[in-house]
């Protein structure tokens, strides 16, 4: 099987690294990271210019663009990608944030280039209990052969409060919105923000990590709200 991993926190960062000496006893990992850090750059790609590409190490590589275009170059690598794994990253990405997470988009470049993607989170600054689990998820998903080219696998490790996990649970994507604003220094607008408003069903995503639950959710690429979709033809598609 051959694997590439990519990120979002950089072709150097601790949790790439990580994820990649784990993901080795499962076949030949490849690893195309983004230059420069890219969290936040959500599923954008390089339309237009040329991308500065370079090999620092044996069978890595870095990109100067964004995660989903990680998967992309991958082609240069003329090998048939079997899996691509995102992450670790440097931070959770559960409920709202998937919409936001270049370590989610890493993944969902796979998928919509038929390749299975998975892309795993943790807080910030948690790597030891990636350390000491993560062998423990991925035996998980290789042996109930959970990964596929039509979903994505999202993973999350526990809030940075669990130094222990309680197990890994099936979970729905829940609620986490921001409430952000900018206070202007000199011309220059700083971000501040608070989290405001999060799940609270006890089936999602943001409620079990809190309740110290490595959680798994399947994010498909169609965003049509389906009962939306089904009230608006029935009354306007006449």
């Amino acid at each position: 099987m051959n694997i590439l991993v990519c990120n979002d926190d950089g072709y150097n960062a601790e949790g790439i690294k990580l994820l990649k000496r784990h993901l080795e006893k499962y076949g030949n990992v490849y690893l195309i990271g983004p230059k420069h850090h890219q969290s936040g750059a959500s599923h954008s790609i390089n339309i237009h210019g040329p991308l500065e590409f370079d090999k620092f190490g044996p069978n890595e590589y870095y990109v100067d663009s964004s995660p989903a275009d990680c998967v992309r170059v991958s082609k240069l690598l003329n090998k048939k990608i079997d899996l691509v794994v995102s992450g670790v990253n440097d931070g959770l990405n559960l409920g709202t944030d998937v919409i936001y997470s270049g370590t989610i988009s890493g993944a969902r470049e796979a998928v919509i280039e038929d390749i299975p993607g998975i892309a795993i989170s943790t807080d910030f600054g948690a790597f030891q209990i990636v350390e000491d689990e993560l062998d423990m998820v991925l035996d998980f998903i290789f042996v109930n052969k959970l990964y596929s080219n039509e979903y994505v696998l999202n993973v999350n490790f526990p809030t940075e409060k669990h130094k222990k996990s309680k197990g890994i649970k099936i979970a729905r994507q829940g609620v986490k919105i921001f409430d952000t604003h900018y206070k202007l220094v000199d011309g220059k607008a700083h971000v501040e923000y608070d989290i405001y408003k999060t799940s609270q069903e006890d089936d999602t995503d943001v409620y079990l990590a809190n309740e110290g639950y490595i959680t798994i959710v399947p994010l498909g690429l169609d965003s049509t709200l389906m009962p939306k979709y089904k009230e608006l033809k029935e009354k306007y598609d006449k």
